[in-house]
């Protein structure tokens, strides 16, 4: 055996650095073990010809989690407002107030669908104002129970007002941006409970020096008394009658070795924990749960690189959500906020792309096919001003793809496991209502607090 250790933690992103640093803050002597060769996992950077890309998550939100984390355990956390949103539907971009930001979606749609004036009757249909009230009322409920919605998918609970197309690709752009299901796909009720709990986008912030920077600053909370050991994959977690015991990893890529501890603490997903740690150690109700609930989401992420600027092009700070395109359902204009991320005077703009199911495996060459065509749509002088510096299509298989599951209680695993003393963090294992990197550290809170009661340090 090496070096003994309290707590071992699989796996470096948001979920995984949060738990590790509140354990060192606790008194635990914590090791990090990462597979890649960076922390931060889906919220991490990648520098590609001088622009530094997003490995998957944006933003971070201010009144959310990470901020509390950082916080509590001293560290710095650099952000820039991007709180600004617009929508784009076909091309035509609205800005959209921070305050009642629902019934300003449905003004949009009215004027799309045939308002006054000489607005473009691109879609059919009308949204009448008394629904705009009665759909907009239901974001201001602190808790929404799935009866007060029969059940129903968003669609479906919105096709009750409305079959405005414009409206529904509009919700649909929402949905897959932050519960990572299309609106056809999610209870209405865990998409509404999601904008009470988090806010929407009302406060979100970018990182100038990019998200791998700022996981740093945990790596140096963690140091204090522990280690984080990158290209280190994790082989095996050690479970003896029931109980954690230590993990097998191949540090720097080299020689199996074991890794005795307290307690284990995987970023890794509750699918790929059970593969670790042995199917044989979990009853078969809790495989059974673990098979049905989780839904991996398929996504492609997109960096384009651009002479000049093609979103939000009057440098507003913020993102646009994309209607009625093919694939590309979000644009953030990293520049606008942080023009550090990119060469001096070129600008650099992230798309998040979905493929129509996240229900299955996506082909990755239709999608790049459709994500091209959905760029030059966007911007008719694409091929002018703009190349693709990255498209990365990550499957359900993928390691980092766009989640482990929906971002809802219905298709979430318990952070505890059956094993003794070995809990999840990250998504898969997320509270109602949290999602994305908050959710990831609201995760860690509490698995941090469990720890407490279960293990002593030194």
């Amino acid at each position: 055996m090496a070096e003994r250790y309290d707590v071992v933690v699989v796996g470096s992103g948001v979920g995984g650095m949060c738990a590790a640093a509140l354990a060192v803050k606790k008194g635990y002597k914590t090791l990090v073990l990462e597979s890649l060769d960076r922390v931060g996992g889906r919220y991490s950077t990648v520098e590609i010809d001088g622009y530094k890309c997003l490995t998957g998550a944006c933003v971070i939100h201010y009144s959310g989690w990470v901020p509390w984390v950082f916080k509590e355990v001293g560290a710095p956390l650099e952000l820039r407002d991007a709180s600004e949103v617009y929508y784009n539907i076909k091309g035509q971009e609205f800005k959209v107030p921070l305050q009642n930001r629902v019934t300003a979606l449905f003004d949009i749609c009215n004027r799309l669908g045939g308002g006054e004036g000489k607005s473009k009757n691109i879609m059919g249909g009308m949204v009448k104002e008394v629904a705009s009230k009665k759909l907009s009322g239901f974001f201001g409920k602190a808790v929404m129970d799935p009866k007060q919605t029969g059940g129903l998918t968003l669609r479906e609970w919105l096709l009750q007002y409305t079959d405005n197309p414009v409206a529904h690709a509009l919700f649909d752009s929402l949905s897959i941006g932050w519960v990572v299901a299309h609106s056809y796909e999610i209870p209405a009720s865990e998409y509404f409970y999601f904008m009470s709990v988090m806010k929407g986008m009302n406060d979100i912030g970018l990182a100038p020096k990019g998200n791998k920077y700022n996981m740093e600053q945990l790596v140096k909370v963690v140091k204090s008394n522990g280690d984080v050991w990158l290209a280190s994959p994790v082989t095996k977690i050690l479970v003896s009658k029931g109980v954690v015991t230590g993990v097998v990893v191949r540090k720097e890529g080299g020689a199996e070795e074991e890794i005795a501890c307290k307690a284990v603490i995987s970023n890794v997903g509750p699918r790929k924990t059970v593969e670790l740690s042995g199917e044989e150690n979990y009853p078969e109700e809790y495989l059974r749960d673990m098979r049905v609930k989780l839904r991996p989401v398929p996504v492609t992420l997109v960096h384009v690189a651009s002479e000049k600027p093609l979103v939000m092009p009057g440098g507003e700070h913020g993102m646009e959500l994309v209607a009625g395109m093919r694939r590309v359902t979000a644009a953030v204009p990293l520049t606008n906020t942080c023009p550090e991320l990119a060469p001096k005077g070129m600008h650099l703009i992230h798309y998040a792309c979905s493929p129509p199911s996240t229900l299955v495996a996506m082909d990755p060459e239709e999608e790049i096919r459709m994500i091209n065509k959905d760029l030059r749509d966007l911007h008719p002088d694409f091929d002018r001003y703009a190349k693709i510096i990255s498209i990365e299509p990550k499957n359900i298989d993928d390691d980092l793809n766009e989640g482990r599951s929906w971002q809802a209680a219905p298709y979430q695993m318990p952070r505890e496991t059956p094993v003794k003393n070995l809990w999840n963090v990250g998504d898969g294992v997320q509270s109602r209502g949290y999602t994305g990197t908050s959710g990831c550290a609201e995760g860690a809170k509490n698995v941090v607090e469990q720890l407490k009661k279960a293990v002593k340090p030194g």
